[in-house]
């Protein structure tokens, strides 16, 4: 048990702070404002920013392994116009059986930056028959089914206190803001609840029927923890969904990973527009 506690409170304190270390250690004058988490299929908004430097998850400790096609596993780091924003390529899966200090490592290093926004996005499947493949979905709330939550275990105080609200998860300002930079580009920006599930497989046709009953607009394996841990350090927090795919029963076709990732690269261009807008405004 003495063991056990030792190593939480290293992955608790020391993952974050090493990694600001070593990034201010070679980019000293680099304040970003704004973190991006893309999801697959989705990293090509990093090749957007100017004077991108590249570094490989592999040399942050504490930073997810991505084996997952459609995410590089790179961390950006650049600007649009005059705002510094650092940009991962690929994120942590709980299906991957990643720990949870994993999600608190990355979404607390853009804390310790000096980030004040996070824009999430992510690949997602509709439970909407009128929101297909190729369009975006702005969450505005959650339902989370994933069996676990990164922030059990010992709260720390540093980043935020040991109960929070969700209430302002979304923030509605930031989605006004997208909402608007859509309108005046003729972007379709739909809006709805994100349910998140473990995976890896795609959901039953009777679970998408039952998440449908919940209220569920939008389904897919990601985004949950980070919204929690960026709630939880008062990081601000906007998502927008991908959608790939049809849930199961809204259509006879088999989900495919290869052909979320073709689908989310498509739809690429809308997305980058909102969100290098959206940062260009900031």
């Amino acid at each position: 048990m003495a063991l056990r506690l030792i190593i939480d409170i290293y992955n608790m304190y020391i993952h974050a702070h090493q990694v600001c270390t070593i990034i201010q250690k070679q980019f000293p004058d680099f304040k970003p404002k704004i973190g991006v988490i893309l999801g697959s299929g989705l990293g090509s908004f990093a090749e957007q920013l100017t004077d991108n430097k590249k570094i490989s998850y592999a040399t942050l400790p504490g930073f997810p392994s991505c084996d997952v096609k459609g995410h590089a596993g790179t961390l950006s780091l650049g600007y649009l116009g005059n705002t510094g924003v650092v940009c991962m390529q690929g994120r942590a899966h709980s299906y991957e059986g990643m720990q949870n200090e994993v999600v608190k490592t990355y979404v607390r290093t853009f804390k310790l930056l000096g980030c004040e926004q996070l824009l999430i996005v992510n690949a997602a499947g509709s439970l909407r028959e009128d929101v297909a493949p190729g369009e975006l979905v702005l969450i505005n709330d959650h339902i989370n089914l994933q069996p676990t939550n990164p922030l059990v275990g010992k709260n720390d105080e540093e980043f935020g206190p040991r109960f929070f609200p969700l209430d302002k998860a979304y923030d509605l300002d930031m989605r006004k803001k997208l909402q608007s930079i859509a309108s005046q580009n003729s972007i379709n920006l739909h809006e709805g609840v994100y349910i998140a599930t473990l995976g890896p497989n795609y959901e039953t046709a009777a679970e998408i029927r039952a998440f449908k009953v919940l209220g569920a607009d939008v389904v897919g394996m990601s985004t949950v923890p980070e919204v929690l841990v960026a709630s939880h350090c008062g990081l601000k927090v906007a998502v927008i969904s991908t959608i790939t795919n049809f849930a199961t029963g809204l259509t006879t076709i088999s989900h495919s990973h290869d052909e979320v990732v073709k689908t989310a690269a498509k739809a690429a261009s809308k997305l980058n527009i909102l969100l290098s807008e959206f940062v260009h405004q900031y």
